[in-house]
C-alpha cells in the first residue's frame, strides 16, 4: 500500500503574461521553505537583480551543459532542443517575465523552477554530474570577464596618455620634490614616465591572473567531480574556458582569484591615490599645474575656489579598495577548504565594488591627466628654492679638491647666507673663482635636469628610453588582453554552432542488409 505523502504548499508567481503555478522547492529531506526572516538576509525576495547579474550567465553554462549533456547520451536531443529554446526566449526578453519570481532558496532554484515548470520535470536532468558549488564557481568567472577586461582596458588607456604626454614634456623643466618642497631640478615627463611604470606593473600583476580566470570549474560538482561520463573539457571550451578543472575540490573551495585581484587593485589605489597626492600638490600651493574647469568643482560659500575634487574621490576610491581586499581575506581566513559560503558568497561579493572603485579610480586619474596643464612659469620657484645645492655640493667634490660631506657642509652654509640674505639664488652669493667660473653654467636647474642621464634620470634621452621600453610594455599587454578577449568570443561563435547543429538531422543507423549491399 502505498504511503501518502503530505500536500505540498502551491505559490503563485507573478509573470508579465501569464500566471503560472509551480510546486514550492522540496528536497524529500526538507520539507519546508526558509524561514522568511532568514531568507530576507541571505536571499533577493525575487529575481529582479538576478536578472541582470546572474540568469544570463546561468543561461550559458545550461547552453553548453545541454550540448555536452546530449553528445554523451545523458539526456536526448528533444530535451536539449527545448532547453535552448525557451533559453533564448529568456535572452530575448532579457529575463524580464522572471524578475518577480520569487526565490526563498536562492536564484538558481527559482530558475530551475521555471525551467521545470515551462518544460516539464525532465529539465532538472540539466542538473547531472553538476551541483550550484561548481555552477556559481563557473558563473563568477564568467561575470568577471567584462569588467576585468574594463580595468585592464582603462589601465592601458591611461598608459598611452601619460606616454604621449610624457612625449610632448621631454624638455620642460620641472621640480622634484622630497617632503612636499622642492629639492632636484627635473622634468615634467620624467615623473609622466615614473607614474608609467609604476602602472605598468600593476597591468602585470592584472594580467597575471588571467590563467586562473581562464580555467573552468563545471564538471567538479560540489567538490568530488562525477561518475558520470560528463566531459567538463568540452563545456570549459564552449564557455570560452582554456582549461578544464584539474582539481574538484581546488575548483569548489578556492577563490583565490578573488583575492588576488582585490589585492592587486589595492596595490593600484596605493600607487594611484599617491600620483593623486603628487597632483593635489602641484595643482595647489605651489601652482606648477593647472586642470581645466571642467575638471574642477566650485565651492557653495567661496567664489574663488577651484577645487581639484576629482583627486579626492581617487583617494578615497582607493581607501575603499584596501577595505574591499581586508574584507574578503578576512572572510575566507580559518574557513575548511571546501565549498563554504563564507568564501563562496559573503567573501567574494567584494570583488564587485572592489573592481568598480578600481576602474572609477583609473579613469578619473586618466581624466585629470588628459586635460592637465603645465603653468608657464613652473622653473620661476627654481632660484628661490635652491633646488641646485646638491649638484653644486658634488661639483665641488668632484672638481676642487672637497671631499663631499665637507662640500655639502659648505654649500648648507651658503644657502644659509642666501635666505638670511634674501639673495635671489644660491650662484649670486658664491665668490668667483675656485670652481665657479668653469661650471657655472652646468649649475643652472635647467642644464643639470637635461645633463641627469645615469640612473633613469630626467634626461630627454634618458626619459625616451624609458618610454620606449613602456610603449612596448603596453603594446603586448594590449595583445594579451586582445587575445583573450577574441578567444571568450571564438567560444561564443563555437557554442552557437554546436547549438544549430542539433537542428541537423540525426544519422541513422546502418542495417545489416545495407551494410552487405555496401
Amino acid at each position: 500500500m502505498r504511503r501518502l505523502l503530505p500536500r505540498v504548499p502551491k505559490l503563485r508567481l507573478l509573470s508579465s503574461d501569464r500566471d503560472q503555478e509551480i510546486t514550492l522547492h522540496k528536497t524529500g529531506r526538507i520539507k519546508s521553505t526558509l524561514h522568511p526572516e532568514a531568507s530576507s538576509v541571505v536571499f533577493d525576495a525575487d529575481l529582479r537583480r538576478a536578472v541582470s547579474d546572474e540568469l544570463p550567465f546561468y543561461a550559458e553554462i545550461d547552453r553548453a551543459q545541454a550540448i555536452m549533456l546530449e553528445r554523451v547520451g545523458l539526456i536526448d536531443r528533444r530535451l536539449a532542443k527545448k532547453v535552448l529554446v525557451e533559453l533564448d526566449r529568456l535572452q530575448a526578453e532579457e529575463f524580464h517575465s522572471l524578475a518577480l519570481s520569487p526565490a526563498p532558496r536562492g536564484s538558481y532554484l527559482a530558475y530551475e523552477d521555471h525551467l521545470r515548470s515551462v518544460i516539464g520535470k525532465e529539465a532538472s536532468n540539466l542538473h547531472l554530474g553538476r551541483s550550484r558549488n561548481d555552477i556559481n564557481a563557473t558563473l563568477v568567472k564568467l561575470k568577471l570577464r567584462e569588467p576585468y577586461q574594463e580595468l585592464a582596458g582603462e589601465l592601458l588607456e591611461l598608459l598611452r596618455v601619460l606616454c604621449r604626454l610624457a612625449r610632448t614634456h621631454l624638455n620642460t623643466v620641472f621640480p622634484l620634490h622630497t617632503h612636499r618642497h622642492p629639492a632636484l631640478p627635473s622634468t615634467f615627463a620624467h615623473h609622466l614616465a615614473a607614474f608609467g611604470g609604476a602602472l605598468a606593473r600593476d597591468l602585470d600583476a592584472l594580467l597575471a591572473v588571467h590563467p586562473l580566470l581562464n580555467r573552468s570549474c563545471l564538471g567538479a560538482g560540489v567538490g568530488g567531480g562525477s561518475t558520470l561520463p560528463i566531459l567538463p573539457d568540452l563545456t570549459a571550451r564552449l564557455l570560452g574556458f582554456a582549461t578544464p578543472p584539474v582539481n574538484s575540490i581546488d575548483s569548489v573551495a578556492s577563490r583565490d582569484l578573488i583575492l588576488r585581484l582585490l589585492a592587486n587593485s589595492a596595490i593600484l589605489g596605493s600607487n594611484l591615490s599617491r600620483i593623486a597626492e603628487t597632483l593635489l600638490l602641484w595643482v595647489g600651493e605651489a601652482g606648477l599645474a593647472n586642470l581645466p574647469d571642467e575638471l574642477v568643482g566650485s565651492s557653495s560659500a567661496m567664489p574663488h575656489k577651484r577645487n581639484p575634487f576629482l583627486l579626492e574621490h581617487v583617494q578615497g576610491k582607493a581607501g575603499a579598495l584596501v577595505g574591499c581586499f581586508v574584507a574578503a581575506v578576512t572572510g575566507m581566513h580559518s574557513t575548511p577548504f571546501t565549498n563554504c559560503v563564507a568564501v563562496g558568497t559573503e567573501a567574494t561579493r567584494h570583488i564587485w565594488s572592489g573592481i568598480a572603485n578600481s576602474i572609477g579610480s583609473v579613469r578619473l586619474i586618466r581624466l585629470c591627466f588628459s586635460g592637465l596643464t603645465v603653468a608657464e612659469d613652473a622653473s620661476s620657484m627654481f632660484d628661490r628654492s635652491f633646488v641646485n645645492a646638491m649638484e653644486t655640493a658634488t661639483r665641488l667634490a668632484v672638481g676642487c679638491g672637497l671631499d663631499f660631506r665637507s662640500a655639502h657642509h659648505e654649500v648648507g652654509q651658503l644657502v644659509t647666507i642666501a635666505v638670511e640674505c634674501g639673495a635671489p639664488s644660491l650662484l649670486s652669493i658664491m665668490q668667483s673663482g675656485r670652481l665657479l667660473d668653469s661650471v657655472e653654467a652646468a649649475l643652472a636647474p635647467d642644464v643639470i635636469a637635461r645633463t641627469a642621464r645615469a640612473g633613469g634620470g630626467s634626461a630627454p634621452e634618458a626619459v625616451a628610453a624609458a618610454l620606449d621600453e613602456l610603449e612596448m610594455h603596453t603594446n603586448r599587454s594590449a595583445t594579451l588582453l586582445r587575445d583573450m578577449g577574441a578567444g571568450w568570443r571564438r567560444a561564443q561563435e563555437e557554442l552557437r554552432s554546436a547549438i544549430a547543429s542539433l537542428d541537423r538531422p540525426e544519422p541513422q543507423p546502418i542495417d545489416e542488409g545495407e551494410r552487405a549491399q555496401q
